[in-house]
């Protein structure tokens, strides 16, 4: 098992481990690798990046995303699966919430 140190969402080191792989949920999105947050539609435009997404944890973490990838978006559940809070974390999709039903 890998482990990584966590930001503590000022960018600078807090000293703790965290343990790779791990499962966290997204609550918002700080900074986007695109300009609107979404990815575009021609796979042209797509690009590797930087990603800036704070969790339900209160933890603020960069993300090391593919062209591939969407920006994460709440309440997404992902899993770090790579890297540390300096260069960034690798990462899958682990899960969607359901659509609230009317």
């Amino acid at each position: 098992m890998n482990t990584a140190s966590s930001s503590n969402g000022s960018g600078e080191n807090s000293g703790a481990t965290l343990k790779i792989p791990r499962r966290v949920q997204i609550s918002e999105v700080v900074e986007s690798r695109y300009e609107n947050g979404e990815r575009p539609l021609s796979w042209d435009d797509r690009v590797d990046g930087i990603d800036i997404v704070k969790t339900i944890d209160g933890e603020e973490l960069k993300l090391l995303s593919s062209g591939g990838q969407s920006t994460p978006k709440s309440g997404w559940v992902i899993l770090l699966n790579a890297g540390d809070s300096a260069g960034g974390y690798g990462w899958t999709l682990y899960g969607i919430p359901k659509a609230k039903q009317k």
